[in-house]
């Protein structure tokens, strides 16, 4: 792999494509912040990802929109065993969040410029400059922007990709380009399962009707049941109660309250045994408090994985260190998960700079060297499709 890799780096045009990547930082950086202004949150991509297939249009491919939303366009046109490179379009924020960009030295502030602000033009960006150097390839390269990658998304934009592939039911690889960095090589999939939870009763005045059926306390009780039994931390697994609410008033019995718990394992068997353990301790607490209960699955991630030995793998890795860099193979949440649980050879990685504060108001990118990060992706997505 490394010889393929000091081939393709060695390729006049290559090194012309990296030289048009290198000086165009202040327009990549423009356009990163441009698209990040669009709100994109789950189920609201409708403008981001317009904003995304002019790009495409103007960089000289032809995309498509399907049913779902994704945004499809192939850099060499039709093919079998494509190479495709997803960046998901939405953020984790609601459409009512504040977006007003700070700088601070070289740091751009605004919610969703690293995830996936950064992964989307750098998907834009390593196409423009393979055209402008007039890189041409043996296997189709297929990009896409892709919706719903975040929260209640569920992944149902590369669902949807995967399910109906547009290239037909030849075999590809696929490279998800989220967040920054350069040195993360996703290729194991982190399984997750969401649950919201809700418990019912009559309600009440907090004196008068004192003794009634609590759904508060009840969830309180499951909370604990859950959290005990639990508790001996499995490699690989984790959970979190991560939203609680109910109630009108403090002197009020409330009538319903709603938990929302995540669960995350690497192991399928291990995340079976955190959702009995779960709905175990929901069922005893509903019981012993005498209120109703609902589950409902609210999203699931599968797991999956993705060979060290895979040639994906070793090619991410070896591009990785080719430019300075020494690759960390990752466990990840990811657009990868998908057809990595299929057995398709997927990685998700960084697009280069720096980020921290992700999914928070203060979100922050640092695009020092993120020349690289996108030198990178073009650099894996020749050695896969192979100069022509």
């Amino acid at each position: 792999m490394r010889g393929r890799v000091e081939s393709v780096l060695a390729d006049a045009r290559v090194r012309q494509a990296f030289r048009y990547i290198f000086e165009n930082e202040a327009a990549i950086e423009a356009d990163q912040v441009r698209i990040t202004l669009i709100p994109a949150p789950p189920f609201g991509e409708a403008a981001r990802a317009e904003c995304f297939a002019v790009e495409l249009t103007q960089i000289g491919l032809s995309p498509a929109t399907d049913t779902i939303g994704n945004v499809i366009a192939s850099y060499d046109g039709p093919g079998s065993r494509p190479v495709v490179i997803g960046a998901h379009l939405d953020t984790v924020f609601p459409a009512s969040t504040p977006l007003e960009l700070r700088r601070k030295g070289r740091s751009l502030f605004l919610p969703g410029i690293s995830d996936n602000g950064c992964g989307i033009v750098a998907l834009l960006w390593s196409l423009r400059a393979a055209r402008q150097a007039g890189l041409r390839f043996k296997r189709p390269v297929i990009a896409v922007g892709n919706v719903g990658e975040e929260g209640e998304g569920n992944l149902r934009g590369i669902r949807h990709l995967f399910d109906s592939p547009p290239w037909g039911s030849g075999g590809c690889e696929f490279i998800a380009v989220d967040g920054a960095g350069i040195e993360r090589v996703t290729h194991q999939a982190l399984g997750s399962r969401r649950f919201r939870i809700r418990m019912a009763g009559p309600g009440g005045h907090s004196w008068a009707d004192f003794g009634r059926p609590n759904p508060v306390h009840a969830m309180a009780g499951a909370i604990h049941a859950f959290t005990n039994a639990a508790s001996i931390r499995r490699p690989g697994t984790s959970f979190n109660v991560g939203v609680i609410r109910g109630g009108i008033s403090v002197n009020a019995i409330p009538s319903e309250a709603f938990m929302e718990v995540d669960l995350r394992s690497i192991s399928s068997e291990h995340l079976n045994d955190l959702e009995i353990r779960l709905k175990s301790a929901t069922a005893e607490a509903a019981v012993i408090s005498r209120v109703e209960y609902k589950i409902e699955l609210m999203g699931e991630r599968p797991s999956g994985k993705t060979p060290v030995s895979a040639p994906l793998v070793e090619a991410a890795r070896e591009a990785t260190r080719q430019f300075g860099a020494e690759p960390h193979l990752d466990i990840g949440s990811t657009d990868a998960n998908i057809p990595m649980s299929y057995g398709i050879p997927a990685v998700a990685v960084g697009a280069g700079g720096a980020s921290g504060n992700v999914h928070t108001p203060g979100e922050w990118f640092d695009p020092s060297n993120r020349y690289l990060g996108i030198q990178r992706l073009l650099t894996l997505i020749t050695v896969l499709a192979e100069l022509d």
